[in-house]
């Protein structure tokens, strides 16, 4: 369980596997996840005790409100090894040789701000990179679940296949060579609305803004 824990989130480009609304998809145990260029949706199957009760889905949606849609992702960190889709007879409908990647990133999602998606099988983390000048009051995240904040200022959303929890953000700046903690936390914005509250920082240096979703403790699957 703890090395399956450890082992890197791969990233296909769709290819023509998925709905093609998708930019990449990653699968896993209990889960499926698509990025889309300004959402992403993750799809959660919990796994019922008795064999005769269906399993529950439930999907988180995170869209990028005010985002630029029209970037396309780039992967990043090419994996060893290929998928292959051989689905039904008709082999022109085959995809093969799909390459993986531990990480996609999106330029420009706001004005100087990139976002970089990684992780492992047990969470998703997402980097907000910040360039020097731009402002980090531009990201607002919307969710199709309600969040509400907990006493240790983690995100937690109550779904149909158990609770999701993103934790709260770890803000740095790296300077001379070290990481430098900026105080940071989720600022509600609406029912389903979220930004992020970020105490002064140097603006003439990249801010790192790294939200982590944790799923893996409360789903799983075959």
């Amino acid at each position: 369980v703890e090395s399956f824990g450890k082992l890197p989130i791969s990233f296909e480009p769709n290819q023509g596997q998925v709905d093609p609304r998708a930019d990449f998809i990653a699968r896993g145990s209990g889960y499926s996840l698509y990025l889309i260029p300004d959402e992403t949706a993750l799809s959660m199957f919990s796994k019922s005790k008795d064999s005769t009760t269906p399993s529950v889905t439930a999907t988180l949606r995170t869209r990028l409100a005010g985002a630029r849609h029209s970037r396309h992702g780039t992967g990043l960190d090419q994996l060893p090894g290929k998928a292959n889709y051989y689905i039904g007879n008709d082999s022109s409908r085959w995809r093969t040789g799909i390459p993986m990647f531990a990480k996609v990133k999106y330029e420009s999602v706001y004005p100087g701000v990139d976002l970089v998606y990684y992780g492992n099988q047990r969470r998703l983390e997402y980097d907000f990179v910040v360039a020097p000048g731009a402002s980090p009051s531009a990201i607002r995240m919307e969710f199709n679940q309600r969040a509400r904040l907990d006493a240790d200022g983690d995100l937690v959303f109550d779904t149909a296949a158990g609770s999701v929890r993103q934790h709260r953000p770890t803000v740095y700046q790296e300077v001379d060579g070290q990481r430098r903690m900026v105080a940071a936390s989720y600022r509600i914005l609406g029912k389903n609305r979220v930004g992020f509250q970020i105490a002064k920082y140097d603006r003439t240096k990249p801010l790192v803004i790294d939200p982590i979703i944790i799923w893996a403790r409360y789903v799983g699957g075959t």
